[in-house]
This record gives structure tokens, sequence and C-alpha cells, in this order.
């Protein structure tokens, strides 16, 4: 299974989504490859993005802002888009299995806005794998 985060930027709400999808997939043994990308992607992640994920123990390793044509985004299974402008410039995925808009809000400069957007992303997640 190919599971898919796309996001304006890719450097804060579908980065946080595929770090967190990671954790879970190796903690339910699922065979699952997990992606993010930007439709703008920004030149690095925002720090206080990490931050969030380390809070918690999320895995860092190998994130960064990506274009979409660097992911197997004609094979995905999932497709999740996160943010209205992300949702408007993947029409043109259609090969995927399921796809979900998700309404996250971008995070203000805030540490606890940070927080917030990772709770809700964390919510929405429980919900798709049924936790």
């Amino acid at each position: 299974m190919k599971i898919a985060f796309i996001s304006k930027g890719n450097a804060i709400r579908s980065i946080i989504a595929e770090s967190i999808t990671r954790k879970i997939v190796k903690e339910l043994s699922l065979n699952a490859e997990v992606f993010s990308a930007g439709v703008e992607p920004k030149k690095e992640v925002n720090p206080l993005t990490f931050k969030v994920l380390q809070e918690k123990g999320y895995p860092l390793r190998k994130l960064y802002p990506k274009p979409l044509n660097k992911i197997p985004y004609e094979n995905i299974d999932i497709l999740i888009t996160i943010g209205d402008s992300a949702r408007k410039q993947c029409d043109f995925v259609l090969s995927h299995k399921r796809r979900e808009s998700w309404f996250v809000d971008c995070p203000s400069d805030s540490l606890d806005s940070f927080r917030q957007t990772r709770e809700e992303i964390e919510e929405l997640l429980r919900k798709l794998f049924k936790l």
C-alpha cells in the first residue's frame, strides 16, 4: 500500500502527517510506503514542525519538502490532500484507489499552534486507521 499526503508547501502539515503515519504503519506492522509532497514546495521544513514531532517521538529521518514529481503519485493507493490549494491542484492525480481532503489550517508561528495542528492530524489519522 502507498499513502501520500499533499499540501501546498510540504513544510508543515503534510510532513507531520507523513511522520506520524510512518510510526503508525510500523507499530501496526503494515506493509506500507508513506510519502508527502507539496504543490509549491518550500526550501526547508519549518523548524517548529520538527520540534512538535520530536516532542512525541515521531521519526524525523528523510523529512524534507518535495515536489509532486519526486513521489510515485501515479501508484498511490490513498491520496490525502491537506488544505484547499492542494486539493484543487491535485485533480490530475486520478489513479489512486481512495482520496480524502483534509482541511487542516496552517499553524501560526507559535509552538502551541503547531501542537494543535499535530493533534488535529493525529485525530484524523486515528480515524483513517480506525484506532
